[in-house]
């Protein structure tokens, strides 16, 4: 189990270690719908706020996903999952802490 912490947001690059793009295209969105399936399924009447838990951004036109350390205290399970898939897929996760860090920054920006 990984533990977060729950002041950070960490920032899933969708260009691999390799600098590949990462497929499918839409790869935040499915994976933010799984987030929300976790959350909602383990923890019932969360599922409507769980989407300040992770947004789909794109930085510098690369499509990436912010996700709240906030979800690990929610759902350890779906934090866990989304560390995993980050791990399984060779994508770059960055910690951010302060609001001068890149994913406070890109937090208000959704993809639309």
């Amino acid at each position: 189990m990984t533990i977060a912490d729950s002041s950070a947001h960490y920032l899933i690059s969708g260009l691999t270690h390799h600098r590949t793009v990462f497929r499918p295209g839409d790869w935040a969105e499915r994976l933010m719908g799984v987030i929300i399936l976790f959350v909602g399924e383990r923890r019932p009447g969360i599922h409507v706020a769980a989407t300040r838990l992770a947004m789909p951004v794109v930085d510098a036109g690369v499509k990436c996903l912010i996700v709240s350390g906030e979800l690990w205290s929610v759902c350890p399970e779906a934090f866990d999952f989304v560390v995993r898939f980050a791990e399984d897929n060779d994508l770059p996760v960055e910690v951010c802490f302060s609001p001068g860090d890149r994913a406070a920054r890109l937090g208000p920006s959704p993809v639309v």
